[in-house]
């Protein structure tokens, strides 16, 4: 009788836990964790998970972009076909 009184107490914990718990984010809000497998570099199959939230994976990307481009702006300033550089 004392293991089915526990058993309906610790089932009853459970619900109240769950109800007070927050309700589950969307997949696209700011503050949703996203799980990424990477790859390591210098390694052909090793995959390293980075778990960050969504506003985090945005700001990287973001970052990423802006270097590429700062790159892609470098290398044309020293390309100039007019002044004979043999483009």
């Amino acid at each position: 009788m004392r293991g089915l009184a526990a058993a309906v107490l610790g089932v009853v914990a459970l619900i109240l836990a769950a109800a007070d718990a927050p309700p589950p984010l969307d997949r696209n809000d700011p503050n949703a964790v996203r799980c990424k497998r990477l790859a390591v570099t210098g390694s052909l199959v090793r995959k390293e998970r980075t778990c960050r939230t969504n506003a985090e994976w945005k700001k990287i990307s973001e970052q990423q972009n802006r270097d590429a481009d700062d790159l892609m702006t470098r290398s044309r300033a020293g390309m100039d076909c007019r002044a004979g550089g043999g483009c």
